[in-house]
């Protein structure tokens, strides 16, 4: 049985894409971070190049299997010297060039001729996660974590995930260019993070923190998913950068803690470990300003993300109500559109929205002299969310956002906690919508609140226009010819027809409208139209009666009372 440590420090770095090549650099920063005798550090990196293996890697093995039971912590700092992690990489049943040795037994043998290590060369031996084939994202994570918590057990986990984000949706989260399934969903990512943790209570050990280095994922439905898993989450609501988590500060923050803990037996504060390791995050990433970008950061307390079922609960049906009167319809959509957002307009700033809004009713109340009951319902409903997503404000605090910070003006609105909240609904062939229904936030009626928005806030078609407005803008009376084109037209653009992304992918699979993820930077790709223009020209009431309508089903009432 692998002796117990105080820590172990998982580095999974799924970057079977064009981020492969960055990524080296993050690996190079966590062998500099030097080591400890209470910590391991596992790191797992997937190469992009077709017929490279994945790579596993105990950390500055070597070194420790040289000095046993000594530490040190960011090696001597004036050492010009490179090292080297490819010595680190574990090894199975893969044998030299004339196939008679195994590479793991001919370093054994050769540090035992060298007399150069004090401890016995004896790694565990690494899962297959793609040397002959290429596995699934939710498998390739389950393996190098059960892999981890079977061979280098600790009373600490940590994880620390460098890939494509977008998880809300299954869009890009984790992507992996030669796996049969190219991303992990949401869900996927809830049941491998609760089998880990069901793993860690066999050993009376704590899974800390998961540390998301991907783009967008700081969300409520991620944390609301997650409850139950670990104990933190570190996460954006924007992007996220190769080079913007500080592995090597990072570490040393880690070995110098277990240091004082070593030398005084003193237990070690995690809360105040995190928010430390929160900042070197965030103010290694203000440098990226000098290139244009900003960036937002979050830290927060999983044990209270079912704090928030209850006020967005309450929020979610009071916006559903406040939809049916125009002038509170209004309030939302200004709120929408003024309040921070990410990622193509698809994801919004939750506490930044519900700010919006309530200054909107308290602005009505003092302009008009009143406010009626609804206006009253809605402004407490955002005061509710607000005051369970507020940051701490001091460290005597214990609250479900600990730090929630930005570095450039970018995201300047940002609070730490973000929603699906698109302006129009997705096409068919996203499954975000049908993935809402099996999610732990369903519980919170926002996708509920998602498709009545949905239909409330679309535009008249140009037949369903009032009378004063074909007054202003007159149409010819169609004619049968007329409304078979229109029904051609209406079949062909729109989610069977060439604007569906099912039929408009590049030849590589991808969706052409998102960035597929090429970009070395995992940045935002261009921003859509927040239009929410129907994808027909008939009335509404024929469009609802067709089975074009596949978010929920709506009554006749409902089409009556919309606009």
């Amino acid at each position: 049985m692998p002796e117990t440590k105080e820590w172990t420090l998982m580095f999974y770095f799924a970057s079977d894409n064009p981020l492969a090549p960055t990524v080296v650099s993050q690996l190079k920063a966590i062998k500099n971070a030097g080591y400890h005798p209470e910590a391991n550090v596992i790191a797992q990196f997937d190469p992009q190049a077709v017929g490279t293996p994945t790579h596993i890697f105990d950390v500055n093995l070597m070194e420790k299997l040289k000095n046993p039971g000594q530490s040190d912590i960011g090696f001597t700092a004036n050492d010009p010297y490179v090292r080297k992690l490819i010595e680190d990489k574990l090894w199975s049943d893969q044998k030299n060039r004339d196939g008679k040795s195994l590479i793991r037994d001919l370093i054994k043998q050769f540090l035992a001729d060298e007399d150069v290590a004090h401890a016995p060369y004896d790694p565990p031996t690494p899962p297959n996660n793609g040397n002959n084939e290429k596995v699934r994202p939710r498998e390739s994570l389950w393996n190098f974590l059960k892999f981890c918590s079977d061979n280098y057990p600790a009373r600490h986990y940590m994880l620390f995930l460098l890939g494509h984000g977008l998880v809300v949706g299954n869009d890009i989260f984790m992507f992996d260019e030669h796996a049969d399934g190219h991303s992990m969903s949401l869900l996927e990512l809830g049941q491998v993070l609760n089998d880990f943790k069901r793993e860690t209570d066999k050993q009376k050990a704590q899974f800390e923190l998961v540390s998301f280095h991907s783009c967008s994922v700081s969300s409520l439905e991620v944390a609301y998913e997650l409850q139950g898993t670990a104990n933190y989450m570190l996460a954006s609501q924007g992007p996220a950068f190769v080079g913007s988590w500080p592995y090597r500060q990072i570490l040393l923050r880690v070995f110098n803690d277990l240091d004082k803990w070593v030398k005084r037996r003193k237990e070690i504060n995690i809360k105040e470990m995190l928010v430390k390791i929160f900042y070197y995050c965030l103010h290694n990433s203000a440098d990226f300003m000098l290139a244009g970008y900003s960036f937002d950061l979050c830290l927060c307390n999983l044990n209270y993300a079912a704090d928030v079922k209850k006020p967005i609960e309450e929020l979610s049906d009071t916006l559903i109500f406040g939809l049916t009167k125009p002038l509170i319809r209004d309030f939302i959509l200004l709120s929408h559109w003024k309040s921070q957002s990410y990622w193509r307009e698809s994801y919004t700033d939750l506490y930044d929205f519900c700010f919006c809004l309530s200054k909107h009713c308290k602005d009505y109340e003092e302009t008009a002299g009143e406010m009626t009951e609804t206006m009253g319902a809605v402004h407490k409903a955002c005061d509710e969310v607000m005051g369970v997503l507020m940051k701490e404000a001091q460290e005597t605090d214990d609250k479900f956002t600990i730090r929630a910070e930005f570095a450039g003006p970018a995201y300047q609105y940002s609070h730490g906690l973000s929603v699906f909240f698109p302006w129009a609904e997705p096409s068919s062939d996203s499954p975000i919508m049908e993935e809402y229904q099996h999610l732990k936030f369903k519980e919170t009626s926002w996708c509920t609140f998602l498709n009545r928005y949905f239909v409330a806030t679309m535009r008249d078609t140009h037949q369903s226009q009032s009378e004063f407005d074909r007054l202003r803008a007159p149409m010819l009376v169609p004619s049968a010819k007329d409304h078979l084109l229109e029904d051609i037209a209406s079949l062909v653009y729109n989610r069977e027809g060439q604007l569906s992304n099912e039929n408009s992918l590049n030849g590589d699979g991808n969706r052409p409208e998102k960035t597929h993820p090429n970009d070395p930077l995992g940045g935002d790709s261009a921003c859509p139209s927040i239009k929410n223009h129907p994808h027909d020209t008939r009335p509404r009431r024929v469009r609802g009666k067709q089975a074009d309508e596949k978010s929920v089903p709506i009554s006749e009432d409902w089409f009556k009372s919309s606009p």
